[in-house]
């Protein structure tokens, strides 16, 4: 409740202090009783003041009178109540009374019962235009909050009006519950408006108005506005709040101007990264910093796992694929990794697991809608749970999709040759090489070489290492005999013969018809 001031002005010092004392002003939420003896000396103490609520003056005063200090506050401070005091009971001194602002008057002798109600009358006026007034400025702080948030063109409402604001924001959030996440539209709406309400009813008990913006489904952006006045520390509130409530927080470290709003939100936004390292209790704030001693190393050896287990080892056990996601998130919560972190992993072993899938069936990605293929919401799913979640759904489609083909372990074996083979024909690559790769002896990788894919090793080289060399004679100005190490050949006749063999002429021949054409 507002409490208010009120000036009596009256050259006899008699009157002043009998008003100033004899009156139950606290009754009428008046905290402050100033007294002056004429107009000037009014004058000086308001102007001193920075304003005053009311002012109760006498009409004949030396100096200034109580219609010329009347007309100087209509002019300079007309929030100002006037109410005079006059021995006159006339119209045209009651005309000149209001054009002077004057929004009431007492004839002498002053009834006290009379002055008390009509201060009283005055003090609700004035609460009725606090209430309006604090509307209005609550309505253009919460636009001036929208357009530092949305970026509103600049000239909808002026922050230059309001200097002195400071807030404090915070954001509140869900951990992903998939019961909410499933309701209806209109469901939604009804729960969100509760979510609101409990953070603002939460706010006001405390004493701070607010301003709260859904900035995501699963974001409230709450500004607690700064009294000008206030003495609460709002980190004190945001310790308060945290343990009174099952959301999880992201507070500001400090109160800022509201102009700053944007890039302190988006600082906000970046610690929102962290809320799976915090535990429950734990009040976190936007300067929050971790100490990982730990390297955020990628785990290539689990990903070597989970390939074997969907492609090489048959029959494809759904139990191998759970225990394999086990592992994989447990490494997460012990090495510490940011949600995001832990995006870019899953989204990097969809990758490796779809080009395997493309190299072994011949089919693309795209035909398999998989959340980590896109990105993820992580304002929504912002738990370790709530991605593994996905990433099992992702998986299971994949498993779902391998079903339908018979796929030989030997199959996805020559794949992985080939796939080794197309990369380092240029080297003295050999048989025992390939075989250790993909873990077999040399004589079972040749046969089944051989019977997949109906040439020998030696001859799938050579075909690779002379269409290179063609690409070479035709587009470089390379020797023949620099051309033939470049692609694997030790030994330059050899490579003369075998050119010749694929492609029925000699290299130089090769290149000079080439160059005819």
């Amino acid at each position: 409740m507002s409490s208010y001031r009120i000036l009596i002005v009256d050259d006899e010092p008699i009157i002043r202090l009998g008003l100033q004392r004899t009156i139950p002003w606290e009754k009428y939420q008046i905290e402050k009783v100033e007294i002056a003896c004429d107009g000037l000396d009014a004058i000086r103490k308001i102007d001193g003041l920075g304003g005053i609520d009311l002012v109760l003056s006498d009409v004949r005063m030396p100096n200034m009178d109580g219609l010329q200090l009347a007309s100087y506050l209509h002019k300079n401070h007309p929030q100002t109540k006037t109410m005079l005091i006059s021995g006159y009971d006339e119209f045209a001194y009651a005309k000149k009374a209001i054009q002077s602002g004057v929004k009431d008057y007492l004839l002498k002798p002053v009834d006290i019962n009379e002055l008390e109600s009509k201060v009283n009358s005055l003090v609700k006026e004035l609460e009725a235009e606090q209430h309006v007034k604090n509307k209005t400025r609550q309505k253009e702080i919460r636009n001036i909050i929208f357009q530092q948030i949305y970026h509103f063109p600049e000239e909808t409402i002026s922050v230059n009006r309001y200097p002195d604001i400071k807030i404090y924001p915070f954001i509140s959030t869900l951990k992903y519950d998939k019961k909410i996440n499933q309701l209806s539209e209109q469901g939604l709406t009804f729960f969100n408006q509760q979510w609101k309400d409990t953070i603002n009813q939460a706010t006001e008990m405390l004493g701070f108005d607010a301003v709260s913006i859904f900035v995501h489904r699963n974001q409230l952006l709450t500004c607690l506005i700064q009294p000008i006045d206030s003495q609460t520390n709002p980190i004190e509130v945001a310790e308060l709040i945290t343990h009174k409530h099952s959301f999880s927080f992201i507070w500001s470290d400090s109160v800022i101007n509201v102009t700053d709003l944007k890039a302190k939100y988006n600082q906000l936004k970046t610690i929102h990264n962290y809320l799976p390292l915090i535990r429950e209790q734990d009040v976190i704030f936007s300067n929050y910093q971790m100490d990982r001693s730990d390297m955020q190393a990628y785990p290539y050896e689990i990903e070597r796992e989970l390939i074997e287990t969907l492609f090489r080892r048959k029959p494809l056990q759904h139990n191998q694929v759970e225990k394999w996601i086990t592992t994989l998130f447990d490494y997460f919560r012990r090495h510490s990794f940011l949600l995001q972190e832990v995006q870019d992993v899953c989204n990097h072993m969809l990758k490796v697991i779809m080009k395997e899938y493309e190299a072994l069936l011949g089919e693309i990605s795209v035909k398999l809608d998989c959340h980590f293929l896109n990105d993820v919401d992580l304002f929504l799913y912002n738990s370790y749970s709530s991605i593994q979640y996905l990433f099992e759904q992702d998986l299971e489609l994949i498993m779902k999709k391998l079903a339908h083909h018979k796929l030989e372990k030997a199959d996805w074996l020559i794949k992985q040759a080939e796939r080794y083979i197309n990369e380092y024909f240029r080297t003295t690559i050999k048989v025992q090489e390939v075989a250790d790769v993909i873990n077999v002896s040399s004589n079972y990788f040749s046969t089944l070489f051989k019977q997949k894919t109906g040439e020998n090793f030696n001859e799938y080289v050579n075909k690779l290492r002379v269409e290179e060399a063609k690409s070479l004679l035709i587009n470089t100005p390379f020797k023949v005999s620099e051309i033939s190490n470049q692609v694997g050949f030790q030994e330059y006749k050899y490579f003369v013969s075998v050119f010749k063999k694929f492609s029925g002429l000699t290299p130089t021949n090769y290149r000079k018809l080439t160059a005819i054409e």
